[in-house]
């Protein structure tokens, strides 16, 4: 990455950010459940409404955003992990919170691309030197896209977790962001996608 901010910055923060709000989302439900007091909640939550510009390291870009990652995922990860730990039940309730989530932003966009963006716009897939996530096919009749990488599950790993876990919340947050649109998301064996037609 370079060593002036440009617009990857802007949607890593802005990806980070969405990252820390569904964090959030779940601290919350733990608090409103009785899972956690909200001090024990208030832990796994970081809350930033400032301007990237004002905030980050001018002189290490790369690095900022990497550890903002890496903060944002260990303790997302954590906090699922231990209120999974004392009641796998609760997974369930977790993953309506995750639906509603997504739905709070829900697309009504057609166009294969825009949807994507949009979508992806959700997600924390690493850096994009990672290239976690590759769109393989973009045409106006169909688009497809491959998780090349898996940049979770070492941080469920460390968290004493399983990382099936954050894919269970993370396709109820795509299927509430995908809830008002057209397509939903097709796929064979966990690792390509593509959209198809409700």
């Amino acid at each position: 990455m370079s060593a002036f901010l440009g617009p990857i910055h802007f949607r890593m923060y802005e990806k980070i950010q969405s990252q820390e709000k569904l964090t959030k989302t779940i601290a919350n439900l733990a608090v409103e459940k009785g899972w956690m007091s909200a001090e024990e909640a208030a832990a796994y939550v970081q809350e930033e409404s400032r301007p990237l510009e004002t905030i980050i390291d001018l002189a290490n870009i790369h690095g900022w955003l990497l550890g903002k990652i890496e903060d944002a995922e260990s303790r997302y990860a954590a906090l699922v992990t231990k209120l999974l730990k004392q009641d796998a039940e609760r997974l369930e309730d977790m993953k309506r919170a995750a639906f509603a989530f997504g739905a709070e932003t829900a697309a009504e966009e057609s166009r294969p691309s825009a949807l994507f963006n949009a979508m992806d716009s959700l997600m924390l897939d690493g850096m994009p030197c990672d290239g976690a996530c590759m769109v393989t096919d973009s045409s106006d009749e169909s688009f497809a896209w491959e998780l090349r990488l898996d940049v979770h599950r070492a941080f469920w790993r460390e968290a004493g977790g399983d990382p099936a876990n954050y894919f269970a919340l993370r396709n109820e947050v795509v299927a509430g962001f995908l809830s008002k649109s057209d397509k939903c998301i097709v796929t064979e064996d966990g690792h390509n996608y593509r959209f198809a037609a409700k």
